[in-house]
């Protein structure tokens, strides 16, 4: 969209910037010469023209989009909030990441020029980062990321990965989208890019309300359309689109959405991102109408456990159990915030009895679960004290269970 030079002077008053159709808020003055060539310095080759253009256009700022990324053969996504800059108060700025790199290199690196290859420009604090490649050559400005791996049972992808993401920055822009219209209702993941147009909107200047209404529609040129790509009959043909309906489908427990979305040719047991299926985001959910509909059509259920064990009933619980859902350390670790304990005896006795002595994270668990016999011991005792004789009983009988338990998977908690 093309923006004229009164609205550029309104968006920088307001702290905005656009590049590439996407709009950066916070954004910073645009980079200096000296300060280019003091980046250039530190990197094997010289700066793309692509990051130089948008340093030219900000030095920084925020970012409020959605991007999805295949790293390491996992679709995941990725979160490219920052973009860095010195001295930028954030977690570490463009010079904090730029020695921690440096550091890296050095560190593993014993042939290493001195000079990085791969830049930091912007990512989400220590977990993602985006990278820039300055080194001469047919991939010169090429961007890539790397992903800290989560501790178990944030998601089904284990350990750090890191993949390829566009030919350069122009393209990565273009690649950015929502997920949702930020004037959606309910929607508060994007207020503050809704909240940015909006307060130019509200402005008694007609100039700078006709720049909103332009920011508006540039906003929303981003979004995600599968609900038009539904009704059109070409959602099964676009991966991003087919995935995200069928995401929303199991967030919302919205059957008929999902029905449809099926009979239109859409596979219900398709990985959605992050390993997850949409039974499993409806069992993490507790989607229980769309949980019930995708268990009865005999869809893989191996993770389902691992990502909702804290949301089923016993009855359900033992039927996943049958139709082959995996029990691990995590899956038990779910189930300790199910209120219900008879579904935590149900995955603890799934567990083989030399798996339950052998692995660590189920004897780590053990070590937990006498904590907080404990701990329901005394909730018991504080009960029968406010005279809750039905309180001082279940809680008396969970501290039993879970003794019992601790008992199984660690030796010395029966001591």
């Amino acid at each position: 969209m093309q923006m004229h030079e009164t609205d550029l002077r309104i968006l920088a008053e307001a702290g905005i910037a656009v590049f590439e159709d996407r709009l950066v808020l916070r954004a910073q003055p645009p980079v200096t010469d000296e300060v280019l060539a003091a980046v250039a310095s530190r990197c094997a080759g010289p700066l793309p023209g692509a990051l130089v253009a948008l340093w030219r256009t900000t030095f920084g700022g925020r970012l409020h989009y959605d991007l999805r990324a295949d790293l390491g053969g996992h679709d995941v996504a990725l979160s490219f909030a920052e973009l860095f800059y010195p001295d930028s108060g954030a977690f570490d700025d463009l010079w904090g990441w730029i020695d921690h790199e440096c550091a890296l290199a050095a560190e593993h690196r014993p042939d290493w020029s001195g000079r990085l290859v791969h830049l930091p420009i912007g990512g989400f604090e220590c977990y993602d980062r985006v990278y820039v490649r300055t080194a001469e050559g047919p991939d010169h400005g090429a961007v890539v990321a790397w992903q800290e791996g989560l501790p178990a049972g944030w998601e089904l992808v284990d350990g750090d990965r890191a993949g390829p993401l566009a030919r350069d920055l122009r393209a990565l822009f273009g690649r950015l989208a929502l997920e949702r219209d930020p004037w959606e209702a309910g929607n508060t993941a994007d207020a503050e890019l809704r909240y940015a147009v909006d307060n130019l909107h509200d402005s008694g200047d007609p100039r700078v309300r006709e720049t909103a209404e332009k920011l508006r529609r540039l906003v929303r040129s981003a979004v995600l359309d599968w609900r038009g790509a539904l009704e059109r009959g070409t959602l099964v043909g676009q991966r991003r689109l087919r995935r995200l309906a069928l995401e929303r489908a199991a967030v919302a427990d919205d059957l008929a959405l999902l029905e449809r979305l099926v009979a239109s040719g859409c596979d219900p047991a398709e990985e959605v991102g992050g390993g997850l299926t949409p039974v499993d985001v409806a069992l993490r959910q507790r989607s229980s109408t769309v949980v019930r509909w995708l268990v009865d059509r005999g869809v893989p259920v191996g993770n389902s456990l691992r990502v909702g064990a804290h949301g089923v009933d016993a009855d359900l619980a033992r039927h996943l159990l049958d139709r082959g859902a995996a029990v691990d350390a995590t899956a038990l670790d779910r189930a300790l915030d199910n209120d219900d304990i008879a579904v935590l005896q149900a995955l603890a006795a799934a567990v083989p009895a030399e798996a339950a002595r052998s692995d660590d994270g189920l004897r780590r668990l053990g070590l937990r679960l006498r904590q907080l016999a404990a701990q329901a011991a005394l909730a018991g005792r504080h009960c029968a004290a406010r005279s809750d004789a039905s309180g001082a009983a279940r809680e008396q009988r969970r501290s039993e269970i879970l003794k019992d338990l601790a008992g199984r998977f660690d030796p010395s908690a029966a001591r």
